[in-house]
């Protein structure tokens, strides 16, 4: 079964999130667009050049909302003003822009899974699946969670894939890093770090995505793989284990928001894994993360 999927939105993120999907072969059709239609024009056709080197027969193409009737996935990029400070002051701007989009969404009847990338992530995949009907998965630690990894692995030399362990609730400046659960080759990270090196890792951790939109602009290839992986768990059917927003639906005690927990992810959506055994540190500062967004929610109401 061909496996399709739209990008809505080709800045940065969008052209990124098409290049890597077409680059490890995980969709068979990726359709692009964008408001901006002389952009969305030269995107898909520098992105049709490199196809020929690849090793799969991947079509990327222009398209319209038409084309989500029988799309898999639907990637939602875009947005409004970046704020490098701050991703819950993009709120408003990015609301107004997808509310341009979502009524084109309805209209085509779209029931695949909509994938958020669009900042704030867990607020705009609340509202989105608010208004829509279809499955809706928010990247949101995802990210978050690889760069810790990253930075675990970059203090004891060691390689980020045998680093294990998640952030979990905002992505944002309230996440949670959830040290009891962060293992190096199933050693207990906190064993192997000093509390200094904690402390930094989990400042460089929360603060990545700032640092890097201050210095170039925006974040496109850590997020835009990051997606890859979710949308790939989505389509191969993975029964994948990672962290992404969505409706808790009562696990560590919340629902009616979206947040990030550990989910299994394939075909049937984003299922919250059974809870893990939080310290009670851990779970007071996850509860304080998901106190804030659903104060966020009734803000937007």
């Amino acid at each position: 079964m061909s496996k399709k999927v739209v990008v809505i939105g080709l800045g940065h993120l969008g052209a990124h999130v098409s290049q890597m999907l077409a680059l490890r072969g995980i969709a068979d059709e990726i359709v692009g667009i964008d408001y901006n239609k002389r952009k969305e024009w030269g995107e898909i056709q520098d992105l049709s050049d490199m196809l020929p080197y690849l090793g799969t027969q991947t079509k990327i193409r222009s398209g319209s909302y038409e084309d989500l009737a029988d799309a898999d996935i639907a990637v939602l990029t875009a947005c409004g003003k970046i704020c490098d400070e701050d991703r819950l002051q993009e709120l408003s701007g990015s609301i107004a822009v997808i509310d341009q989009i979502l009524p084109e969404v309805q209209k085509n009847h779209f029931h695949g899974t909509m994938v958020v990338l669009t900042n704030p992530c867990d607020l705009i995949a609340y509202y989105v699946n608010q208004k829509i009907d279809a499955d809706v998965i928010g990247t949101g630690t995802a990210l978050d969670s690889v760069r810790l990894r990253s930075r675990v692995a970059a203090a004891l030399n060691l390689a980020p894939s045998d680093i294990q362990g998640y952030c979990i609730g905002e992505h944002g400046d309230s996440q949670t890093i959830l040290w009891s659960q962060t293992r190096v080759g199933g050693v207990l990270a906190d064993k192997l770090l000093t509390p200094e090196q904690m402390r930094q890792i989990e400042q460089d951790t929360i603060t990545a995505g700032c640092e890097i939109a201050l210095h170039k602009g925006s974040t496109e290839f850590g997020i835009g793989m990051a997606a890859c992986e979710i949308i790939q768990a989505i389509l191969g059917d993975e029964h994948r284990i990672l962290p992404c927003s969505v409706d808790p639906k009562g696990v560590y005690g919340q629902s009616g928001l979206f947040t990030s927990v550990p989910c299994i992810i394939s075909r049937e959506g984003a299922v919250p894994l059974k809870e893990l055994d939080l310290t009670s540190d851990e779970m007071a500062k996850f509860t304080a993360s998901c106190d804030m967004l659903k104060d966020m929610i009734q803000k937007m109401s």
